[in-house]
């Protein structure tokens, strides 16, 4: 839709005696200059949300996982039939609850990627393999 009022708008005033030659190209330039605000702005205020995201999932996962631990431990051990079972099953609940929590670490992995931080990484490491040399110096 934007696309469609840009070419009416061009379409309605190129045309007229008034618009200056150098129209166009004032309007490129005003288009870049946006736009690398624009860029310089989203990797610099939104930069590692995909990051984060990943940290507290397997923060939450690993709090859950002791949790789930200790109550299949509980179960094992118990002398009671009744309450084994119900220690069982909280265990299997949280595992349902940890496999929910799993199931965007793929899609949040691929996008962190692509995240600023990771991206200097690259452009300044992009020449060495290691961030340390591991070569033995005599």
């Amino acid at each position: 839709m934007p696309f469609v009022l840009c070419a009416i708008f061009f379409a309605t005033i190129v045309n007229q005696p008034v618009v200056p030659s150098t129209f166009i190209f004032e309007l490129l330039e005003e288009f870049i200059v946006g736009m690398s605000i624009a860029i310089l702005i989203s990797l610099t205020v939104f930069p590692v949300f995909a990051t984060m995201d990943i940290e507290n999932r397997v923060n939450y996962c690993l709090i859950n996982l002791q949790e789930m631990q200790r109550l299949i431990i509980h179960g094992f051990l118990c002398q009671d039939k009744m309450s084994a079972q119900v220690s069982l099953s909280r265990a299997s609940t949280i595992e349902q609850m940890i496999r929910v929590a799993m199931i965007p670490l793929p899609m949040k992995l691929i996008e962190a990627r692509f995240e600023p931080s990771r991206l200097l990484q690259r452009i300044f490491n992009r020449r060495r393999r290691n961030i340390i040399d591991l070569t033995i110096k005599g």
